[in-house]
């Protein structure tokens, strides 16, 4: 009955407007899982060891070529996708699990709480996303924590203001004001009604924020700021690979770079498919 009820679900969200888009993103992200967990069994090499020649282009031996140091690119793609991942979700759940407490706290209760919050909050939102996530990698250090935090960090205003937002608009329902006047607490009145009408809302940005965490990370380990080498990471193959295109060692960059932007286009698809299937100003068209 339970995979019943899962395939009803499946089904439901694949029908209609936005079924398209959570299906492209469904099977991208689905690949990009299988990497992430038969990463040792799909990699043929070490990738952290040199096990060729310097430089070498593409062949049966090895797929994707080898880089500068004789190490298989293919498998530095390969577990490169464990990174990646760990860090957006790390970063993307650090700053759900403070930002939408806090949204729900300051749109349901209010008063100066709220605001003092929502200054804050938009203090932290009107520095580029980029920029503050440098400089708080730099005070940090390399290392996948660090950059999990100064990733999340440009995220929890984001979802401070969704939630903040839909909150201080749904507590004010007919239904929501019936169950206060039925004696219901408040969090009962949080959990029971006000939570199931903001969660499609964070379903989609948590989608949309995966993707943009991706390219984040990339740009901090393009820089130096990742994970220390010789940890396999897009980002820094990208960087050790810009150096040598001009000698047409093509291969060193446009692998790393193809799965930078197809594991964006797999987050960016299903959050837009989330979007379109809940957004009920989308559903109104």
């Amino acid at each position: 009955m339970e995979f019943r009820g899962i395939h009803i679900l499946l089904k439901r969200l694949l029908k209609g407007r936005g079924g398209i888009a959570l299906t492209v993103g469904g099977v991208i992200l689905s690949f990009f899982m299988v990497l992430f967990i038969f990463a040792p069994l799909i990699a043929p090499y070490n990738p952290i060891m040199p096990v060729g020649y310097s430089f070498s282009p593409p062949s049966r031996e090895f797929i994707m070529g080898t880089d500068n140091l004789g190490r298989d690119v293919f498998s530095r793609v390969v577990w490169g996708t464990r990174i990646a991942l760990t860090i957006a979700f790390t970063a993307t759940l650090f700053a759900a699990l403070i930002g939408v407490p806090l949204g729900f706290i300051s749109g349901y209760r209010g008063g100066i709480f709220d605001r003092v919050m929502s200054l804050i909050m938009d203090s932290i939102y009107s520095f580029p996303g980029l920029i503050l996530a440098i400089a708080i990698a730099a005070v940090l250090g390399p290392g996948v924590v660090n950059i999990s935090l100064s990733i999340a960090t440009i995220y929890i205003p984001t979802y401070f203001r969704v939630v903040r937002n839909q909150v201080s608009s749904v507590k004010s329902e007919l239904y929501v004001e019936a169950a206060r006047a039925l004696g219901a607490d408040d969090w009962t009145i949080l959990t029971k009604y006000i939570f199931r009408s903001v969660l499609p809302s964070i379903l989609v940005i948590l989608s949309m924020n995966l993707a943009d965490a991706v390219l984040t990370e990339a740009g901090l380990s393009f820089l130096g700021l990742g994970a220390p080498p010789p940890t396999p990471d897009w980002g820094f193959d990208l960087s050790n690979g810009q150096r040598f295109i001009l000698q047409n060692r093509w291969w060193m960059v446009f692998y790393p770079g193809l799965m930078i932007v197809l594991l964006t286009l797999g987050f960016s698809l299903f959050g837009e498919g989330l979007d379109e299937r809940f957004n009920p100003r989308l559903k109104e068209r």
